[in-house]
């Protein structure tokens, strides 16, 4: 059995410092093998923000995926929006924009579903095209049948009613398709700053909050889950805050049968 954290939208520059301290003692004392963060790390994607990201994550104590949102992009500065969007992210943090973790009981595969642009005024939204669903496909072929496959994306597959309006990623029916074929597991995502986990098409699809900014969503709490399990039985547990300590307010379970996830809850 498995144990990953998944936590989202840090959003440096809006940080809470006894967020911080209290999301670290969770992780001491659950010791995940892959901590995953789904993207935002910094508010505006200016220097002292990816500093402090950098410094947050040279704590942490255990391997991990990280990937970009649509914040880690500058917002004002258009020439290098438009031209080297990445150049900060690279600059202070060194990751690659798709990071791929293999180990024995599981396979995570990451990918950038920020966009420097797009058709409509909200450049916030995100998309995920065809050639990087055939690179994802790629990488999950290449993993065991019982390895659990996680797909790592900032931008949500699905959305409650009531969040609708922030729009689900470009290209969500194509890429369910595709991840369904390469035996995806699970989704995690952000974006939203609300925690949620629901099934799509035999897939599961879980949702982290915002875990230690001041950027509050309605009355979602700050949030991140803890997995537990292998590709057989998954529990999902969201740990939410209560303005003392993260604790946790709901635990789900799920089965794999015949291929397809289904809530044993």
């Amino acid at each position: 059995m498995i144990t990953l954290a998944h936590i989202s939208d840090l959003h440096f520059g809006r940080e809470n410092p006894r967020l911080i301290e209290g999301l670290l003692h969770c992780l001491e004392k659950t010791t995940p093998q892959l901590v995953v963060i789904s993207g935002d790390l910094t508010q505006r994607a200016r220097k002292r923000e990816f500093l402090a990201a950098r410094t947050f994550l040279e704590r942490l104590s255990w391997p991990y995926l990280v990937i970009a949102g649509n914040h880690d992009i500058p917002a004002y500065n258009l020439s290098e929006r438009f031209f080297t969007p990445w150049k900060r992210w690279h600059r202070y943090l060194d990751h690659p924009l798709e990071p791929i973790v293999r180990a024995e009981e599981y396979i995570a595969v990451g990918v950038n579903t920020a966009r420097r642009s797009g058709s409509l005024f909200d450049w916030s939204r995100g998309r995920v095209n065809l050639e990087q669903l055939d690179v994802i496909a790629q990488h999950f072929e290449k993993g065991g049948d019982e390895k659990l496959r996680i797909l790592v994306a900032h931008h949500p597959f699905w959305l409650p009613e009531e969040y609708r309006h922030r729009h689900i990623i470009g290209g969500r029916d194509k890429a369910l398709k595709k991840m369904r074929d390469a035996g995806v597991d699970i989704i995690l995502s952000g974006h939203v700053h609300s925690a949620y986990t629901h099934l799509l098409g035999g897939l599961i699809v879980s949702h982290a909050g915002t875990a230690i900014s001041n950027r509050l969503t309605r009355n979602d709490p700050n949030s991140f889950t803890i997995i537990r399990g292998d590709r057989r039985r998954l529990a999902i547990e969201t740990w939410t805050w209560n303005n003392k300590k993260f604790s946790i307010d709901e635990h789900l379970v799920f089965t794999r049968i015949q291929g397809e996830w289904k809530d044993n809850s």
